[in-house]
This record gives structure tokens, C-alpha cells and sequence, in this order.
């Protein structure tokens, strides 16, 4: 017979009320890559206040999730996130119900507090840290913190004499040459940081990331240590063509 979810998680709390560990199967793949669908757990009772970066069952919204503790917070509650999601979890120590003991079973059976399971889990915690990085600088929000950054980048490359400090931008790389790859890779970022502007339409981006190619190479002609080059003004359009593709097929994605 087939237990309903509702059943199944009140006979394990019931289990682990009583002291009992329970074995149970992973479903799902909000805790990728630490736990895998399909992989079989066993958990313990809460004994002891939980640790930050342990991984537990809890209750949350009518429903039970295993998660890992990232936070405690002042007030009291916990915080807790899959390592493949990007949306915390906040509850009361009454929501939490047991932590991990250990992974697989016997003969292969791994220890949540072995040393194994915790590289295990420390590239679990990476894999969240990117992901939460990586979405937040995608955001509007991460892109407008970022922006002057860029910007203030992108004047020191381009104005600076580099020339004057040994950097040997002559050589060639796959048959194109040094600096005509950093003029396009740097501009390669000018559209994406313009997208998200309030008022600029996605063809406005385009070109007013040209024109910023276009006046930074043109400022070249006045320093006396800088020198304009059309193929630098072509690998500078090049880039940012790429770049506000890039961004259009993001979108369309999305």
C-alpha cells in the first residue's frame, strides 16, 4: 500500500519522536549536487540545537522539506535553502524535525559528519553561493550596483598607458591579436550592463554601446601615449554586437 505524503511524513514524525532513526528516499533535486533523486537518506531526531550547514527535515507551508540550514537569525528563527534553489525558507525551531545522518546504506553508507560528506557538502554550498551570485548579477539590481564599476573598468583600459607599462599586447592568439581580443572582450559586457535602463529600448542599447566604443577609441587620438586604431574601433563594434545578441537571446530564453 502506498502512503499519501500527509501519512507518510506523520508516520515519520511519530518514528522520530519515539527516538528512532528513519530511512527514507530523496525526491527532487533541490539539493543538488549534495543529494541526488532518488538517493536514500536516513535521518535522527533533533537531540541538540542544529548547526549552520547542516542539512534537515523541517515543515514549511503544509509541506515537509530537507534543506540546509544557512542562518540563524536574531530573532530566533531559522533560515534554511536548497543548494539548487534561490529562495530561503524562514520557521520557528517548532518546524524543525530531524537532521541528516547519513547517505546510502550499508556496506556504502556515508556519515553526515564524515569527512567524505562534507567536501560533498562544501561544493554543494559553492554550487548555491554561484547560483544565488549569478542570479543576482543578472538582476536589475545587481546590474545597476555593477554598472559605474564596469564603467570606471572600462576608462582605465582603455585611457590608460599601457603601453608605457611592458604590457606586450602585440602578440597574437589563435591568429588574432592581443589587443584587438581584450577590445572586444571588454565591450563584449557594454550592452548587458545598459540593458535594464528605464527608457532605453533593446535597439538603443546597441547603439549607444557603440557610440561608447566609438568615444573611448577617439579619446585615444588626444593622449599622447594612446593612439587610435580602426581595428581596435572594429573589434570594439565586434564585441558589443556579440554582447547585445547575447543579451536578446537571454531574454528571448527567459
Amino acid at each position: 500500500m502506498e502512503l499519501s505524503n500527509d501519512l507518510f511524513f506523520a508516520a515519520v514524525e511519530q518514528q522520530l519522536q519515539m527516538g528512532f532513526k528513519v530511512t527514507m528516499t530523496v525526491k527532487g533535486v533541490s539539493m543538488l549536487p549534495t543529494l541526488h533523486d532518488g538517493e536514500v537518506l536516513t535521518i535522527s531526531p533533533l537531540h541538540d540545537e542544529p548547526k549552520v550547514g547542516e542539512i534537515l527535515l523541517f515543515r514549511y507551508d503544509d509541506t515537509c522539506r530537507f534543506h540546509r540550514l544557512v542562518a540563524l537569525l536574531p530573532d530566533g528563527r531559522y533560515k534554511l535553502q536548497g543548494d539548487n534553489v534561490l529562495t530561503p525558507e524562514v520557521v520557528d525551531r517548532q518546524a524543525l524535525m530531524a537532521r541528516l545522518y547519513s547517505v546510502g546504506q550499508a556496506p556504502d553508507e556515508t556519515l553526515a559528519s564524515s569527512s567524505t560528506f562534507r567536501r560533498r557538502s562544501r561544493r554543494g554550498v559553492a554550487h548555491r553561493r554561484a547560483k544565488c551570485f549569478a542570479h543576482w548579477l543578472l538582476s536589475s539590481r545587481g546590474r545597476s550596483k555593477l554598472r559605474p564599476w564596469y564603467f570606471l573598468l572600462l576608462a582605465i583600459l582603455m585611457w590608460a598607458p599601457l603601453n608605457g607599462m611592458g604590457v606586450p599586447l602585440d602578440n597574437y592568439v589563435f591568429g588574432l591579436r592581443l589587443d584587438h581580443l581584450l577590445h572586444a572582450s571588454i565591450y563584449l559586457l557594454c550592452p548587458f550592463f545598459l540593458t535594464g535602463i528605464k527608457g532605453v529600448r533593446p535597439w538603443l542599447v546597441w547603439l549607444l554601446a557603440l557610440c561608447i566604443g566609438l568615444l573611448t577609441e577617439s579619446v585615444q587620438y588626444l593622449l599622447p601615449y594612446r593612439g587610435f586604431d580602426v581595428n581596435d574601433l572594429i573589434a570594439n563594434a565586434m564585441g558589443v554586437t556579440l554582447g547585445w545578441l547575447a543579451a536578446l537571446l537571454a531574454k528571448m530564453r527567459r
